[in-house]
């Protein structure tokens, strides 16, 4: 009798596993948008493109930190060694010369680009403006 205590309980609990459920799966996708930037045409980039964009997008690779060449030797040999990256080795200076290169290419056209700072007169006392 004890046993029937335990069974019959536990044979509801299992009954009610067995009903459909209430939700309703549809098929669903998504369009990614297309990245707009591309990589700048500098040495190295065909090298880039065939070993770097399978997981990188242009814009994800162009707006990482400004970094020394052997940092990039680094960066490229964690991806290979720790995430599996199919990177050829014979490749991997023509990357990190790109990298480089067009990271210096960026930050020279951002220099290019910023306002020239100009100072005002603050020398004069509140309210004597024009006088």
């Amino acid at each position: 009798m004890r046993h029937l205590a335990i069974i019959v309980p536990a044979s509801l609990l299992l009954a009610g596993c067995d009903r459909q459920p209430d939700v309703t799966f549809a098929d669903a996708s998504i369009t990614l948008p297309d990245d707009p930037l591309s990589l700048p045409d500098l040495p190295g980039r065909d090298a880039v493109i065939a070993n770097c964009t399978a997981c990188h997008s242009p814009s994800t690779m162009l707006q990482q930190p400004k970094v020394p060449a052997a940092k990039w030797e680094s960066i490229i040999g964690k991806m290979v060694e720790v995430y599996k990256a199919p990177i050829d080795q014979a490749a991997v200076p023509e990357i990190v010369q790109y990298m480089v290169a067009a990271q210096a290419a960026e930050a020279e056209a951002e220099a290019s680009t910023k306002p020239v700072n100009v100072r005002r007169d603050t020398s004069a006392k509140p309210g004597t403006a024009g006088v």
